[in-house]
């Protein structure tokens, strides 16, 4: 993160900030990466931050379910309180599965 975004982040109170892990199955991680890296102003490791938020990736791993076998990444989100909403439906939105 560049000097002024970590001010930023100082700036907002824990009370401003709504933190949410989501723990998601059947979606490679280099999706996210990509996803991430577009809206992303800086990537530091693991994390990707932007203004008024930040998102943390676990490492990619196997979960089974009975037979099947379902790649897994943890995502944690940091958001401003009034931006959360609007990041989380437009963050699922793009990771929308069909299946049958």
């Amino acid at each position: 993160m560049t000097d002024s975004e970590e001010k930023e982040w100082e700036l907002l109170s824990p009370d401003q900030v709504t933190v949410k892990t989501l723990y998601m199955r059947g979606i490679p991680r280099w999706e996210y990466e990509r996803y991430l890296s577009a809206k992303a102003t800086s990537v530091q490791g693991d994390t990707y931050a932007g203004a008024g938020w930040q998102v943390t990736l676990s490492e990619e791993r196997q979960e089974s379910l009975g037979v099947c076998s379902l790649v897994a990444v943890d995502v944690t989100l940091a958001v401003a309180k009034d931006q959360f909403e609007d990041f989380l439906r437009t963050f699922r939105k793009n990771f929308l599965r069909g299946g049958g």
